[in-house]
C-alpha cells in the first residue's frame, strides 16, 4: 500500500493533459488536414468549394483546441481542481477529495490505462478517469510499485 501526496490540478495542467491525449490519439488527422490545406493553398486552380475545404482544414484543429480550452476553464468543472489524495492498494484505490468525500474503486473496474510522460490515467469508462500525476508519488519506489502492481496489471488484463 502506498499513499500519495495531496495535490490538485491547475486549469493549465488539466488543459495540457486533455490536449496531449487528443493529439496522441488524433495527430494524424490534424496533420493530414493541414497538409491537404497547404497543398490546396499553393494550387493554381481554386474555386469556392476548394477554398472552403482549405479554410476548414486550417480552422478545425484551432477550433478544437479552443473548445477544449473553454472546457478546461469552465466554472462547471470545479471538481477537477479540488485537492485530492489517494491510498493505493494492489486490489483497490481509495480516493480522498477535500476533507469529507471518500470513494473506493476496485482495480477490476478499470477498463484501460493511458500514460503520458508526466501522468498516469486509469479509465473507469470512456469519458471518466482517475489521473495520477507522477509528481504525487512520495518516492521513485512508490511510483515503480504503482506502475508494476496497478498500472501494468490493468493494462495486461
Amino acid at each position: 500500500m502506498i499513499k500519495t501526496k495531496k495535490f490538485q490540478l491547475t486549469k493549465k495542467e488539466y488543459f495540457s493533459f486533455i490536449i496531449r491525449i487528443l493529439l496522441k490519439k488524433r495527430w494524424w488527422l490534424y496533420a493530414l488536414m493541414w497538409l491537404f490545406s497547404f497543398g490546396i493553398l499553393f494550387n493554381d486552380k481554386k474555386d469556392y468549394l476548394i477554398n472552403s475545404i482549405m479554410i476548414v482544414g486550417f480552422l478545425y484543429p484551432i477550433l478544437t483546441i479552443l473548445t477544449y480550452w473553454r472546457f478546461a476553464n469552465s466554472k462547471e468543472n470545479k471538481i477537477f481542481f479540488k485537492e485530492r489524495q489517494y491510498e493505493i492498494f494492489s486490489d483497490r484505490i481509495i480516493s480522498y477529495m477535500g476533507e469529507i468525500s471518500e470513494g473506493t474503486i476496485d482495480n477490476q473496474n478499470f477498463i484501460k490505462v493511458f500514460e503520458l510522460k508526466d501522468l498516469y490515467l486509469l479509465y473507469i469508462s470512456k469519458g471518466q478517469c482517475f489521473y495520477f500525476p507522477k509528481r504525487i508519488f512520495e518516492t521513485q519506489e512508490d511510483e515503480n510499485w504503482f506502475r508494476n502492481e496497478v498500472f501494468l496489471k490493468i493494462n495486461n488484463k
